[in-house]
């Protein structure tokens, strides 16, 4: 008899327990050999998933072949090699006996020799498929049951914990960082507080950047009140509207009440575009001479007005520095004198769009093989480990790739820069402050400022400031 052989793998744990590609064709050229049969074709899919038969390549030349007439068996190592849907297995077996091609499993004892083995494989596939269902609703039985009784159903400890003796306790290291974004986020966006923390050097629970929504996901993380929240989302990231929040035993890191109020200010946000740093122009390109460390806006409330100012981040988050605090008027008035000078020239723009093109076609990759690793742990062919290992991995390649976009942007208009540069002075003043930070972050790359005599009070006085060094687009 003719014989075509189908071989598949689908993760490097298959290969690791025997079931790699060489391994099945060994196995099964030594079947066909005792049967004396002849093969004639050979089939691999590698890196497939059994999900659906129409995204495996070999598969679908199988089928054009078959529908050829090239053989008279398929043999496989194993039936979930071949196929796991009871719908994609009746699929099969019915085209197989459409052209007369029998079937056989070189392990199992299953063919299609008989209406009696096709019945046998349609219930054992049947069975398998109930068993994974039956499965997973016991597991996710048994992951609510411990949720219920207080205790978190696995996961690695949340950032500003640790495990201890399967409990959690705070991480010491950890818990400043957790603390600041609390304390900090009524009063600023999740972008600036993660731009606060890149500037400082501090690394996000997965050990790269900071990024808004890492920030967004720990302030609304109930674990940090001392509730442990189950079945927030699926694994494709969709909300399941079947949340299960109880109270735990940890410590938490603020109150119930600290919680719930900064929840009503996230959501009346929502929507809005508020971000913290909207209102204060300078902040994002403006650097102490002193430390390096960038220089963030703030304001404090007067008898008749609100007195702005900028204050070092090495001073004030971290106690390196001995800058002082600068009114922002004096900053103004410095850049606006700067502005008069002849220090911008037009440039020719270079773009990248090479670059970002093949950025983008390795992201879309990622992408891919990212909802191939979900499919995977959905069927089984991946422990719960396994996913969330191989999908940090994907994760970070992302990210690093994302930023490197970021920068890859294409060039300036710099006639309309320009344009900004020989006007800001005339319009500064009728400008609002959202309207004088996009003009700035327009033209200027950084600004690093130094205090020469400070502010030593009464009214209409200023602290003399120098511009150290400027850094246009």
């Amino acid at each position: 008899m003719r014989v075509a052989i189908y071989r598949r793998v689908s993760t490097e744990m298959q290969k690791e327990e025997g079931f790699s590609l060489e391994a099945q064709t060994n196995r099964l050229n030594a079947y066909a050999l005792s049967q004396g049969w002849t093969i004639v074709e050979d089939y691999a899919d590698e890196g497939f998933s059994a999900k659906n038969i129409d995204d495996r390549p070999a598969m679908q030349r199988l089928i054009r072949d078959l529908k050829k007439e090239k053989f008279d068996i398929v043999l496989v190592y194993k039936l979930d090699r071949l196929v796991r849907s009871v719908t994609d297995l009746h699929s099969l077996l019915s085209l197989f006996e459409q052209y007369n091609v029998k079937f056989k499993s070189a392990t199992e004892e299953f063919n299609t020799t008989s209406a009696l083995g096709r019945l046998f494989i349609t219930l054992v596939a049947a069975m398998a498929a109930w068993e994974r269902e039956n499965l997973s609703e016991r597991v996710h039985m048994g992951m609510k049951q411990m949720v219920l009784e207080g205790k978190r159903a696995g996961a690695k400890a949340p950032f500003g914990y640790e495990y201890q003796d399967g409990k959690l306790i705070i991480n010491e290291m950890e818990s400043k960082w957790v603390k600041y974004i609390f304390d900090n986020y009524k009063t600023k966006g999740q972008k600036a507080i993660a731009t606060q923390l890149n500037d400082m050097g501090v690394k996000s629970p997965n050990g790269n950047y900071w990024r808004g929504n890492v920030v967004y996901s720990m302030a609304t993380n109930p674990i940090y009140a001392g509730y442990i929240r189950w079945n927030y989302r699926k694994t494709g990231g969709k909300k399941t509207g079947e949340e299960v929040i109880v109270k735990a035993e940890h410590e938490p890191f603020v109150t119930k009440e600290h919680f719930d109020e900064l929840q009503d200010i996230i959501t009346g946000r929502s929507g809005k575009g508020f971000k913290g740093n909207v209102h204060y122009p300078f902040t994002g390109v403006l650097k102490c001479a002193r430390c390096g460390y960038p220089m963030i806006g703030g304001s404090r409330k007067r008898k008749t007005d609100r007195y702005r100012f900028y204050r070092c981040s090495g001073r004030f988050h971290s106690g390196i520095c001995d800058m002082p605090i600068v009114g922002e008027s004096a900053i103004e008035e410095e850049f606006l004198k700067h502005l008069e000078l002849p220090m911008y020239e037009e440039k020719t723009i270079s773009q990248e769009t090479d670059n970002t093109e093949e950025i983008e076609r390795q992201l879309a990759k990622i992408n891919k093989k990212m909802a191939l690793i979900k499919e995977l742990y959905t069927e089984g062919d991946y422990t719960k480990q396994e996913y969330r290992d191989k999908l940090e991995i994907e994760r970070k390649k992302e990210e690093a790739l994302t930023r490197q976009l970021a920068t890859s942007s294409p060039g300036i208009d710099y006639k309309y820069v320009n344009e900004i540069i020989h006007n800001a002075k005339n319009h500064w003043q009728y400008a609002t402050y959202e309207e004088r930070k996009e003009m700035i972050h327009t033209i200027v790359e950084n600004l690093t400022i130094d205090v020469i005599e400070s502010h030593k009070g009464g009214p209409g006085t200023k602290a003399k400031i120098a511009i150290t060094n400027y850094q246009m687009k």
